[in-house]
Formats: structure tokens, C-alpha cells, sequence
């Protein structure tokens, strides 16, 4: 059987001190392979640049080797194009990767080489921006634009940061689509392709990324003492039990509010959105290769 024609694209930046070690071991199997396209990337934009560059060439498929932040990069430049994304988790959280069950050790994900199952999935567009998994406004992109900038990354950093910026402002939001709407405080609202932030914290555990649907997932204004109720509810899968979240399904929405707000594509900072943020699904435009 022939090898087939990919291409890794290595996030430097990606991940924790444990990543870091499964990122060399990665890099030192992939050396010693013929054939193989390795490139470690330093910044957002040679990670956008080679990922452009390599579809145009016709790979048949480029291994975004690093967490959600780094998949959304990668698969950005894919769309609409016959390459496809495949995954080696090596971030903080690897929502997306855990969403598919891919092995989380670097040499288990890989041997989705061999035999990859190729499919279509959705993508999603916030406010003219791709996201594969989730995108937000409010707390969640808070915390990402905290966590950005953390020295420690990795679970603890993320617990580190949370624990910084306690404090959840709430604001009043209007989420509406074609089928329904809702209207009252909120202190985030997260659109998801995808069923987790990352972790297995579950804050959509019935959402696909083939089925042409996103999900509003809208987070109520509560007391602060209701928070480990809530990470319970995310960590079982019961989302959906919560008295204190309402999940909204469609192929888009639009969320209205006052001011502007921190947005997250995919658990990566994106800025602010002012005033307004306009959700599409963009059905069956990416091809991903999952085991």
C-alpha cells in the first residue's frame, strides 16, 4: 500500500510541558520516515500560509498537529477543497479531537494514516470568521483572552486563569433564528459545531458536525455558588437538565446586545463584537479524516 501524500503542520506554541514532550517525540518519529512533509510553525501566519499553499499542491490531507486554536488555522484554509483535516491533538483541551475519539497519544492518532475514514463535515462562520467547533461571546471569550497570554498552559494554567477572573458580567442579549428566540440577561452564549469545550466539559453533548445544525447554547444569569452544579452537568452529559441554560437548534442566528463584548473562535481570543454577531453553519465544506 502506497503511502499517501500528507503534510504535518507542528504548533511550537501548542499545548503544556506534557505536550511539549509528545510534540518532540512526534517530530523525531516523523524525521525519521521518507516521504513525509514535517513543518514546525512559529506564528499564525506561516501555520495560514503553508496550509494554503499545501492544498493548492493537492495533499491529500494535512495533520494539524497541535490543540483547537491550531485545528481552526489549518482547517480555515481548507474548505471548500478536496484536502482534508486530520488531526494530532497536542493543545490544552482538544475539544474537537476528543469529539471524534481521536487518540490522544500522538502515535495512536497517527495510525489514522493507514486507514482514514474521509468524510464531510460542517463548518460555522461567526461574524465573517470560521470556527470548526465552538465560537462564543461573552465569559468563555473572556477566559480565552486571559488564558492567551498565561505563562502556564495545559489544565492547571486553564484552572489558574479561571480562578483570576472569577467575576462574570452579565449582559442582556436577544439569540433569535428563523424557528425561535429568547431574550433576557446572559453571561454567554456559545455556538457549537461541535459537542465540548474541551477536556470532556460538555456543554452540547448532542451536537454533530454532519447534520447541517448548529446549537445556541445560552448560559443565564445565575449565582456564582450554582457554578460547580453546572460543571457537573457538563462533565456527566446532562447539559440538558440544567434549568439554567436554554439550547437553541438551527442553521444560523442572530444575537443582539448592547456594547461589545470578547469573541472566541475555538477557544482562541477573535477580539470583540459590537453590538451584534451573525452565526452561519456552512454544511458538508470541510473533509476530515478521523479513525
Amino acid at each position: 500500500m502506497s503511502t499517501p501524500k500528507v503534510a504535518f503542520l507542528i504548533n511550537h506554541k501548542a499545548g503544556s510541558r506534557g505536550t511539549g514532550k509528545q510534540r518532540t517525540d512526534l517530530m523525531k518519529h516523523l524525521k525519521g520516515r521518507s516521504g513525509m512533509s514535517v513543518y514546525e510553525t512559529q506564528t499564525p501566519e506561516e501555520m495560514l500560509e503553508l496550509s494554503r499553499d499545501l492544498a493548492q499542491k493537492n495533499y491529500e490531507a494535512i495533520f494539524a498537529c497541535g490543540g483547537d486554536g491550531t485545528l481552526n488555522l489549518v482547517s480555515s484554509q481548507l474548505i471548500g477543497t478536496e484536502t482534508a483535516l486530520a488531526i494530532i491533538p497536542l493543545g490544552s483541551g482538544n475539544g474537537y479531537a476528543r469529539h471524534h475519539k481521536i487518540p490522544l497519544q500522538w502515535n495512536e492518532a497517527l495510525k489514522v494514516i493507514d486507514h482514514p475514514r474521509r468524510t464531510l463535515r460542517d463548518t460555522g462562520v461567526i461574524n465573517n470568521l470560521y470556527f470548526l467547533n465552538i465560537a462564543g461571546i461573552g465569559y468563555a471569550a473572556k477566559i480565552s483572552h486571559a488564558f492567551h497570554g498565561a505563562e502556564k498552559r495545559g489544565m492547571l494554567g486553564y484552572t489558574r486563569t479561571v480562578a483570576k477572573n472569577l467575576k462574570m458580567e452579565a449582559f442582556h442579549a436577544r439569540v433569535s433564528n428563523e424557528n425561535s428566540s429568547w431574550e433576557g440577561d446572559t453571561w454567554m452564549v456559545d455556538f457549537c459545531n461541535g459537542s465540548q469545550w474541551g477536556n470532556n466539559f460538555r456543554i452540547s453533548p448532542g451536537s454533530r458536525d454532519d447534520d447541517g445544525s448548529l446549537s445556541a447554547v445560552i448560559f443565564k444569569k445565575i449565582n456564582p455558588l450554582k457554578l460547580p452544579v453546572l460543571g457537573f452537568h457538563m462533565a456527566t452529559k446532562k447539559m440538558d437538565k440544567s434549568p439554567d441554560v436554554v439550547t437553541m437548534a438551527g442553521a444560523g442566528f442572530i444575537m443582539e446586545f448592547e456594547g461589545k463584548r470578547p469573541l472566541h473562535i475555538d477557544g482562541e481570543p477573535a477580539g470583540f463584537a459590537k453590538k451584534k454577531a451573525e452565526v452561519q453553519i456552512l454544511p458538508k465544506s470541510l473533509w476530515v479524516w478521523t479513525p
